[in-house]
């Protein structure tokens, strides 16, 4: 739905893609499907790939293998932190407006080095390319200015606090790529010099790719890191399938997957995604302005019971839409808690004003300032998304426990988004993608609550021109949101990594790339 999907440069960059991998068959050696897994390599999957030019690519899968082949100035770690890739020292200059970059001593696979010059190509070229992922990333780089091989400036149209979180791009080989035609930069077989961890020794369009170690890598490889395998599949429940055939080791599967995996034939690792999901407002209706309801209903919302009921445990509770391991998440602001009797007090505290309710159930509380028998909330849902369903009609009990009538109405796409539009609706169970840049404005923005002291805070966040200021407004936010219940934050999804039990060693997936790590695993009895 447009009211809850990102209409920003914060959000857009959620689109980012990434994705997994699969089998292959070498040139020299011919091999079943139990040879293959057998093997001394890892193996992985990928869909086929329309192109394998990493800032063209749009499959989530090719993208999680190109990040294997390819690096960024900047990547996001286990913890949806930014922390430095190619990039050996930085600082910001000129209020914000200014990034000054020295890179690391990396090279591409072909032993050339990777310079100042690749990366103002790179960000030339997706500026001009179409409908490619990152073009949101760059939108607000004015220049780059190249000094040498391994200084640059980058120069910004305006200060942004999280301009460096928007570096996460791979870099392109401007020597390889600059002289080739719009059609000759897609074909994959020009897109086989990387500058990551892995190169690529063979690919073929059927079978995939094989990657090898990159023995240049300007960071140190464990020696027992294994080559790797990538095949390709027709889509994702394919990939799965392979896992669960043993003709793979690694796959991202849903919940619904994971049962089928026995942990005596496969490690699981479980890791926190981006699907945040919340409860949101109607405040053109008067009566949810009044802050003594909006706190009677978050103490009505009984979010354990919505977690393993609803959820079937597979999520984190939160209290606002970021990671909850990020450094800017508060983890000292704790959710509130299930409390019948507190949601009672201050329901009792609710002011009702039927002469400017814009609705008929309210009308009929003019002058009743215990009137929670006449409240009858409407509650959006879309109907096919299970999950919120089950929430909508436990968060409807919980409000009849205190007294308050609800009603869940189920809808389906068009609908849905028509009621929010259209401002149908008094509290609706919406979802997000969290984008990997830390911002959370525009879902705040997205209530619409006018408030003159929050929007001080959201211009204050976005002009803050260090890490220490982003955290002290943050936290600031973070508890202005929580105690004036703003909206009610639920929960954000787990996801899962399923490892064959043949592959020693752990991973550290994140959503942006689930295979960070995979220099760590080794293969049992190898």
């Amino acid at each position: 739905m447009k009211k809850t999907k990102v209409l920003s440069i914060i959000l857009v960059i959620a689109m980012i893609v990434v994705g997994c991998s699969s089998k292959i068959e070498t040139e020299d050696k011919k091999e079943s499907s139990k040879g293959d897994i057998n093997s001394d390599y890892i193996n992985l999957t990928m869909v086929k790939p329309e192109t394998i030019n990493p800032i063209l690519n749009k499959d989530k899968s090719v993208g999680y293998v190109m990040n294997l082949i390819y690096d960024s100035l900047f990547t996001i770690d286990e913890n949806y932190n930014v922390v430095p890739q190619l990039v050996k020292e930085y600082s910001i200059e000129n209020g914000g407006k200014e990034i000054n970059v020295k890179l690391k001593d990396a090279k591409w696979h072909d032993k050339s080095p990777v310079t100042s010059s690749d990366v103002k190509f790179t960000v030339d070229f997706i500026k001009k390319s179409e409908e490619n992922p990152y073009t949101e990333l760059v939108k607000n780089i004015k220049s780059i200015y190249v000094i040498n091989d391994k200084e640059f400036n980058i120069n910004l149209n305006e200060n942004y606090s999280f301009s460096i979180e928007t570096l996460i791009f791979p870099i392109l080989s401007k020597n390889n790529l600059s002289s080739l035609s719009k059609k000759d930069i897609t074909n994959n077989k020009n897109n086989l010099i990387g500058n990551g961890p892995y190169k690529i020794e063979k690919y073929e369009e059927r079978d995939g790719m094989f990657l090898t170690k990159n023995e240049d890598y300007y960071k140190e490889i464990p020696s027992t890191a294994k080559d790797i395998r990538v095949g390709v599949v027709p889509d994702q429940e394919a990939q799965v399938a392979m896992v669960m055939a043993l003709d793979s080791d690694i796959a991202k599967v849903s919940l619904n997957d994971l049962s089928k995996f026995h942990e005596t034939e496969f490690n699981i690792t479980k890791y926190e995604g981006r699907d945040y999901e919340n409860i949101i407002f109607n405040y053109d209706n008067p009566i949810l302005l009044d802050s003594n309801l909006r706190k009677a209903i978050a103490y009505s919302i009984d979010k354990k019971r919505i977690l393993e009921e609803a959820y079937m445990g597979d999520a984190n509770i939160v209290n606002f839409p970021l990671n909850t391991s990020s450094k800017y998440y508060n983890k000292d602001i704790k959710s509130i808690n299930y409390n019948k009797e507190k949601a009672k007090e201050y329901l009792s505290k609710v002011k009702f004003d039927g002469d400017k309710s814009n609705s008929k159930d309210q009308k009929e509380n003019k002058g009743n300032t215990k009137g929670s028998s006449k409240i009858n909330l409407k509650i959006v849902v879309n109907k096919n998304n299970i999950d919120r369903v089950k929430s909508a009609h436990i968060i409807s009990e919980n409000l009849k426990a205190i007294g308050i009538k609800s009603e869940v109405d189920e809808l389906e796409g068009e609908e849905l988004e028509k009621a929010i539009s259209g401002k149908k609706y008094d509290l609706a169970l919406v979802g997000w993608e969290l984008s990997f840049i830390p911002d959370a404005t525009p879902i705040i923005k997205s209530l619409d609550y006018k408030d003159e002291k929050l929007n001080d805070y959201m211009a204050s966040l976005t002009r803050a021109t260090n890490e220490s200021q982003v955290k002290d407004i943050y936290d600031s936010i973070q508890k202005y949101v929580n105690n004036n219940i703003l909206m009610i934050s639920l929960v954000i999804r787990n996801d899962y990594m399923v490892t064959n039990s043949r592959i020693e060693g752990k991973i550290q997936p994140n959503d942006f790339d689930v295979y960070e790590g995979i220099t760590n695993l080794t293969i049992k009895n190898k």
